[in-house]
């Protein structure tokens, strides 16, 4: 018996959607979570409408994709009965307003279910993702609300490299997946095995598959960097069309999200990035940008989420991060616009969010007075208010 087998309730689901439905009314975990949401309502920490894990913690999104009329959004979540990551699991309409499934993916031969990514076929999902102690891993998922899964193989397709006199060619960690013709490419994400002054520097190796078990490691994947910096290292990439380029996202542990834009040599399979940019500008840490999960929306742009790291003030941070931390993002929509430049807009139905709307025009605003407006206007206490004056 593995001694990674997750003590979380596992549960076989329908491939019915009505019957899964009636299944999940009852389903403990989903009687626990909706008790820890409920739990948790009136923490002045919690945001109202970015997404949080049910009452535990969570870590980075994985596996963003739309299927079946549904968006889904994994995430390593730490379940209070095992608080080793597996994926935890979302589901929404329009990616605004989620609600919460049973864990996708529990840990087992691995000892954690960390970063990955999905592909969806026609009439399937496949997840590629990162097993720690075991390595690369895949899992296929077909019923209705992508409830079961299973893994192919029952253990890692690329296993950890072992350590040996010679030298590692590749890493092998966070994954993504895709597919040219009749074969599938992953990327294994990390750094080159040299280091230079003493520094890492970002890479992502490139597998070949057929049959989603036997990987054949082809080479390096990123050509022309000129971005990253020393230090940088590639973790949780996910590779899509953009417009007539390609996009290429990752994140740094040192630099935070960040994005290539370039084109895909399909005869060398080789990626030639011609330009980058971040999606946190400072530290990673506190409060900064962390992993993205991204798909295609259909259009020829990419919808990418990405979690939130903390950014809790002492003592507060200590005692709140015991039971939950980290948010995520409201989705965002990547297209080019006409000078191949990233565009970035709020993705989703954030309209639904809006209410009580108050519309107010043609007012003077005479110097040195007070103007309240009606049904708008929030009293504040005296002891904290400024006063603005017109000169």
């Amino acid at each position: 018996m593995s001694r990674f087998i997750s003590k979380v309730p596992k549960f076989e689901f329908s491939s019915s959607i009505a019957e899964q439905e009636e299944q999940l009314s009852v389903n403990p975990l989903m009687v626990s979570m909706k008790a820890a949401r409920k739990e948790r309502a009136n923490d002045k920490h919690r945001p109202h409408y970015h997404f949080t894990s049910p009452g535990d913690m969570l870590n980075d999104p994985n596996g963003l994709c739309f299927w079946e009329g549904n968006w889904h959004l994994f995430y390593q979540g730490f379940p209070p009965e095992d608080p080793r990551p597996h994926w935890g699991h979302a589901v929404s309409k329009d990616l605004i307003h989620w609600r919460d499934l049973p864990y996708a993916i529990y840990p087992d031969p691995e000892e954690c279910c960390f970063s990955g990514s999905t592909l969806v076929e026609e009439n399937r999902v496949i997840a590629m993702y990162h097993g720690t102690q075991a390595g690369n891993m895949v899992a296929i998922s077909s019923d209705p609300l992508l409830l079961n899964w299973e893994k192919v193989t029952g253990g890692a397709v690329i296993p950890v490299q072992e350590p040996s006199d010679e030298p590692m060619r590749y890493t092998v960690f966070d994954p993504c997946i895709w597919k040219k013709g009749d074969q599938y490419f992953s990327l294994s994400a990390g750094t080159y095995p040299e280091k230079q002054g003493g520094h890492r520097i970002a890479a992502d190796f490139l597998f070949r598959s057929e049959n989603l078990e036997d990987w054949e490691y082809m080479h390096t994947f990123t050509e022309n960097d000129r971005f990253t910096l020393l230090g940088d290292d590639g973790a949780c990439p996910y590779f899509w069309p953009l417009g007539d380029k390609y996009i290429l996202l990752f994140y740094s542990h040192m630099s935070g999200g960040q994005y290539m834009i370039g084109d895909y040599d399909l005869d060398r399979d080789k990626f030639k990035v011609s330009s980058s940019g971040l999606f946190n500008f400072g530290a990673s840490n506190p409060s900064g940008v962390h992993a993205p999960s991204a798909t295609p929306d259909g259009n020829g742009g990419v919808i990418v989420i990405f979690n939130m790291n903390p950014g809790l003030p002492l003592p507060d941070s200590q005692e709140y991060q015991r039971n939950w931390n980290q948010i995520m993002t409201i989705p965002r929509q990547l297209y080019l616009d006409g000078s191949g430049s990233l565009m970035i807009e709020p993705a989703g139905d954030i309209a639904s969010l809006r209410h009580n709307h108050r519309h107010v025009e043609e007012i003077v605003l005479p110097a040195n007075e007070e103007i309240l407006l009606e049904d708008v206007y929030v009293p504040i206490p005296t002891s904290h208010r400024v006063k603005f004056s017109m000169v």
